[in-house]
């Protein structure tokens, strides 16, 4: 058992990821090809703790957990950002980019997770599209 010194410390700002639904949260992953949206880093082979969801308009700012305000993030991008509005944070390029991968619809992506969660099916990035 670990003691409190050896626990990693959180922010009490940092979410515990059980806000949105595990097929929801995997849709998106997928949706975005485990590539964090703002560096472009492949997170096919990253620690878990390091693949977040980032709101593109923060909850504070009237952002909803719609599928197309959550977009996949590392864990550094994120932290980076906090509560930059995306347009001081992300350059033209970058925004133009999130806003087609958001565009595109999340149901053949959330068959596909459903799959993977419940092991019928085993991930393969070739799956990905």
């Amino acid at each position: 058992m670990s003691t409190t010194s050896e626990k990693r410390a959180r922010s009490k700002h940092q979410a515990t990821g059980c806000w949105c639904r595990p097929e929801k949260r995997m849709a998106i992953y997928l949706r975005d090809r485990f590539t964090c949206i703002y560096c472009l880093r492949d997170l096919h082979d990253a620690d878990p703790a390091d693949i977040t969801l980032d709101h593109l308009v923060s909850q504070s700012d009237g952002g909803s957990n719609d599928e197309g305000n959550l977009v996949t993030s590392c864990r550094h991008c994120n932290c980076s950002r906090q509560d930059q509005p995306l347009s001081r944070f992300a350059g033209k390029e970058t925004r133009a980019h999130i806003r087609r991968n958001t565009k595109r619809s999340l149901a053949p992506y959330r068959k596909l997770a459903k799959a993977i969660l419940a092991g019928e099916i085993e991930f393969d990035r070739d799956l990905e599209g």
